[in-house]
């Protein structure tokens, strides 16, 4: 073998090596945000929730597949005395939308009508996940509610956990709605990866940075933050910077217990926040400042008592 060959070899077992590298940092970085599965274990019928499957198709041509969960089944929203909240959905990075009955009958006895849709790659919505086709994926279910079945954007409210609060920022800077409602938000997704591993460049190799902090100040609606101070995946500071930075009306609820129960741990603070946000309950008291000085947080967990505010299977 020539000098030369084996100088051409090894610059292909090189390429090869860092290649692999570079897929293997970019599938890490797919499953840190997102961690899809395509079985449907229940449906909303299975908790008493009459509902309809809903197919949208986002820009791209991509199928979403989603679910219509109303309080009063066969309803015409766009009628002129149709005044019930529509909430969209949009769910955190694991699982799909099945692992959310819970949260749906929670805020379907909260008065709410719910719409809540898998993303590409999750549940079975075709596609793969990543930042630009999960904002299409709600831009998509948006214009449905919208402009198809005539939902008015003042009583459309937003709603993001996890993986999905990054997406509904996105959402709120590009449609109108009532308003914004985050649960367990990131900051960024680009600044926990480098945080987990700070050696790599990771500016220059990640695609679904997913900055909510620096969009947060392009949303014009109310916004209603809820995280949890026990939070064990995402920093409750993480929810203090967006607040710090989003325009008012601005609400920042603390709530308790981990990522993923901390609203059944914390549910009559969690139901009183979204009631009162979404209903118009929440009122300032002038003895009672919703700022504190120290940190910057408001809470919305004072007021008057919603209705039945007990837990659903």
């Amino acid at each position: 073998m020539t000098p030369k060959t084996r100088f051409r070899l090894r610059l292909i077992l090189l390429a090869l090596v860092l290649g692999g590298a570079y897929l293997a940092l970019h599938t890490y970085v797919e499953r840190f945000a997102y961690n899809p599965s395509p079985q449907l274990n229940k449906t909303p019928r299975d908790v008493d929730l009459p509902f309809d499957n809903i197919v949208v198709t986002a820009s791209d041509g991509v199928h979403i597949d989603g679910w219509l969960v109303l309080q009063h089944p066969g309803e015409d929203l766009s009628a002129t005395n149709s005044t019930t909240p529509m909430l969209l959905f949009l769910h955190g990075g694991e699982g799909n939308m099945s692992d959310r009955l819970e949260k749906i009958h929670l805020f379907h006895d909260i008065g709410l009508n719910v719409f809540i849709i898998d993303y590409r790659g999750y549940g079975k919505s075709e596609g793969s996940p990543n930042e630009e086709g999960l904002t299409e994926d709600a831009l998509a279910a948006r214009s449905y509610l919208v402009d198809q079945r005539g939902v008015k954007p003042e009583h459309l409210y937003i709603y993001g956990e996890g993986l999905g609060a990054a997406v509904g920022i996105a959402l709120a800077t590009k449609a109108d709605a009532a308003g914004l409602i985050t649960e367990g938000a990131t900051a960024s997704v680009l600044e926990k990866i480098q945080q987990t591993w700070p050696l790599f460049p990771w500016q220059y190799l990640v695609r679904d940075t997913f900055e909510s902090v620096g969009k947060i100040s392009e949303v014009h609606v109310p916004v209603l933050l809820i995280h949890s101070v026990d939070d064990d995946r995402v920093a409750f500071s993480d929810s203090q910077r967006l607040f710090a930075l989003a325009h008012e009306p601005r609400q920042l609820v603390e709530i308790h217990g981990s990522h993923k129960d901390a609203f059944v741990n914390s549910f009559d603070a969690y139901y009183d926040a979204v009631s009162r946000f979404v209903h118009g309950h929440y009122q300032r008291s002038p003895e009672q400042p919703t700022e504190d000085e120290t940190t910057g947080t408001s809470s919305s967990t004072s007021g008057g008592e919603p209705a039945s505010k007990e837990p659903t299977p």
